[in-house]
């Protein structure tokens, strides 16, 4: 090569990186300059706070001021009532001396002269009747002005909440005790009714943080700062992202992923450097957010063996559109202490999280990762509720996670082996990803690892399709109650073969709760040998083993009378791996799974209620669609689309392999939804299932509650 070819390779370079120097210097301008518009605004909302509650003050000290004279003018008219009276009593008396009275009866002189008791009780009732125009119009007037004020505190929070992206108002107005109980029924009931209402919020970008490397823990502190064991040399891992335009003409957000460490954040990687054009569509009002993610433009990528937790960051949409973005890590080893095959997806940052079923018996690891990608430090408390409902301060830690780093629990300090356990993490500061890695083993052999799906919301309705009922099930005897004869059960459990599909079941709070458990096969539904119909109490954690199921592929509802957590774990033929399915949400358009690089993958549809037909488009790891493929799906019942089908429906002539499934919205008869879970085999018994969820971003908005 030249020396000049070398000088302009030189002088390019150099040029780049200025530009990518000058890029950054912006980038950290416009969020010094946010920083500072955010602090204007906060402030400019408790100047505005500080006003209305001193005029609240001034206003409540005038009605005091007015009752106390209203006081003084009733205790006025008492005593000139009461003077009245006795000057009429003094009057009637020397009348008969002073003057000869003309005979009348008794009756006529009463109908003839008012009592002064009646007299007084017709002034007080005229005084009374002149009053409540004076003081409705007084009213009137504080209720207009408090309208006012009112209407000024929702335009302050519209303003602030457009500039900051995030306002709660939650108790502006201090409530008043004392003018409540001067206000009318009417005004009381209307006070009563007001809610919190939800106002759209400006677009924000999107955090996805996937699991670290599975392995064995070689030393934690009590800060949370782990060190893994040597890993075995069959253990690989990989990670792949997707990011797809905001419109059909290709506008990109700007998108890097990068990983997190118990340090910083390390090894940035440019994904997207966001489109130039996409701010003058928003000024246009050209950009079209709803177009269907199968027909716009995508990027996609891959790496190899990240050991850290990878963590995909994409800004937000300049022309406000909802982003659509996903991140998934996939683990394999055919031996060591950590083998088998787990398929984790990357999730965004959550206050509060629920996890079922870690592993703590002998030789198994239940790591908990945290991971805070935020500039500002998060406090998280991890609480472990079992059978027995919460197990207190001996099954609960307390973590601090500076911003941009990663803490770990090991979840075997929390409970002792053999307790069905559940997880709780809830965050303060800034909101936390919760990774949960379980795996088993007996001796140095790994028996199984999962990533165990994280669950945010409660709800009353689950369905979990793609459940395997391994041959050769375990059956214990019921009859069986000794420690001894106990032990011998396991034993020969463990002899036997796997157990059956469990269902656990988690109540929030203190209410119990009626189960209704509904399984499905290939001849429709199924007949269990565990009852159908069950209850459980609120505050625990309660396993239900389903037996009597046929061996094959089955799928699950479960509803209960109020909102839970739940979920099914299942194992393979030879109980050399295990895998957990959580609840998946319904079918819509846009929803699509990551397609795993390890093993092979297939989704498993099922028509909860309902029968009906859907589209889906294949994306290739170069970005290109293949055309659309439709698949129908019986009511209570299942279709498969299979590794093959996968392949058929990638682009003609592609050879850069699948990597994504994208759905379109499904056309149904009758009432009900259509579900679909992804499961990855890998060997002769290796599996992990992946719920099949929304790829678009959800809408974003600000509560608004204003109190009277």
């Amino acid at each position: 090569m030249s020396a000049k070819k070398v000088k302009v390779k030189k002088l390019i370079k150099e040029q780049r990186r200025a530009r990518e120097r000058a890029i950054r210097e912006q980038e950290r301008a416009a969020t010094q300059k946010a920083k500072q518009e955010a602090d204007a605004a906060r402030a400019e909302l408790r100047a505005e706070e500080k006003r209305l509650r001193e005029e609240q003050e001034s206003q409540l000290r005038a009605e005091k001021q007015s009752a106390a004279q209203a006081r003084k003018e009733s205790e006025a008219r008492k005593a000139a009532k009461a003077r009245d009276a006795s000057e009429t009593r003094k009057s009637s008396s020397a009348a008969p001396a002073a003057h000869t009275a003309p005979a009348v009866t008794p009756a006529a002189a009463a109908a003839a002269t008012p009592s002064p008791r009646a007299r007084g009780s017709r002034r007080d009732r005229r005084s009374r009747a002149g009053r409540p125009q004076e003081d409705a119009s007084m009213s009137a007037g504080g209720r207009s002005g408090a309208r006012s004020r009112t209407a000024a505190v929702v335009v302050t929070a519209g303003v602030l909440a457009a500039m900051v992206g995030s306002v709660v108002l939650d108790g502006l107005v201090d409530s008043r005790s004392e003018a409540a109980a001067g206000t009318s029924e009417v005004d009381q009931g209307a006070a009563a009714a007001l809610g919190a209402a939800s106002v759209a919020a400006p677009r924000t970008g999107q955090s996805f943080i996937c699991p670290p490397m599975p392995g064995q823990p070689d030393s934690l502190t009590t800060e949370g700062e782990l060190e893994y064991r040597e890993r075995d040399a069959t253990a690989t891992s990989r990670f792949s992202a997707v990011l797809f335009a905001t419109d059909l003409s290709g506008s990109f957000p700007a998108a890097e992923w990068s990983q997190l460490n118990e340090e910083s954040r390390v090894n940035d990687v440019t994904l997207t450097e966001g489109s130039g054009e996409q701010e003058a569509e928003a000024e246009s009002g050209d950009a079209e957010s709803s177009d269907p993610l199968s027909q716009r433009e995508a990027v996609y990528e891959s790496s190899s063996d990240p050991v850290r937790p990878p963590l995909l960051s994409v800004e937000a949409a300049a022309d406000g559109s909802p982003l659509a973005a996903a991140g998934l890590y996939e683990y394999q080893a055919d031996a060591g202490s950590v083998a088998g095959l787990a398929v984790g997806q990357c999730t965004a940052p959550e206050r509060s999280q629920w996890f079922f079923g870690p592993e703590i018996a002998a030789g198994a690891s239940s790591l908990l990762t945290l991971a805070n990608p935020f500039d500002r430090a998060a406090t998280v408390e991890v609480n472990s509720v079992d059978s027995e409902g919460d197990r207190g301060t001996s099954g609960a830690r307390s973590v601090v996670v500076p911003g941009q780093t990663t803490r770990a629990v090991n979840i075997a300090g929390l409970a002792s082996a053999g307790t069905d356990l559940g997880v709780s993490v809830r965050s303060s500061g800034a909101p936390v990803t919760a990774q949960l890695q379980s795996s088993r083993a007996s001796g140095t052999t790994g028996t199984g690892i999962e990533f165990l799906p994280g669950l945010t919301e409660a709800g009353t309705s689950h369905v979990l399709p793609d459940i395997t009922v391994p041959e050769g099930i375990a059956e214990t005897d019921a009859d069986e109650d000794t420690a001894e004869d106990t032990d011998d059960g396991a034993q020969d459990a463990e002899q036997a073969g796997p157990t059956p599909p469990e269902l656990w079941i988690h109540v929030p709070g203190n209410q119990g709760a009626t189960v209704e458990v509904q399984v499905y096969g290939e001849d429709g539904q199924q007949s269990l040998d565990t009852p159908g119909v069950f209850t459980v109490d609120g505050g625990e954690v309660d396993v239900i083993e389903l037996q009597g199921l046929e061996p094959g592929v089955t799928d699950i509802r479960v509803r209960t009378d109020v909102p839970a957590h739940a979920a099914v774990r299942s194992e393979s033929a030879q109980s050399s791996d295990f895998s957990w399915a959580a609840p998946t949400e319904a079918l819509a358009e846009g929803s699509g799974a990551l397609l795993p690089e390890l093993g092979d993958s297939e989704l498993r549809l099922f028509g909860s209620g309902a029968s009906g037909s859907i589209g889906y488009r294949v994306m290739d790891t170069e970005g290109e669609f293949g055309e659309e493929e439709t698949v129908e799906v019986p009511a209570d019942g299942a279709a498969v689309i299979s590794a093959e089908d996968i392949a058929e429906a990638e682009p003609e002539g592609s050879e850069a392999g699948a990597a994504v499934v994208v759905f379109s919205a499904p056309e149904l008869t009758g009432e009900g939804s259509l579900h679909a879970m992804l499961a990855t085999t890998a060997g002769q018994d290796q599996i992990s299932l992946s719920p099949v969820e929304q790829l678009r971003g959800a809408e974003q908005y600000v509560p608004v509650r204003l109190l009277r």
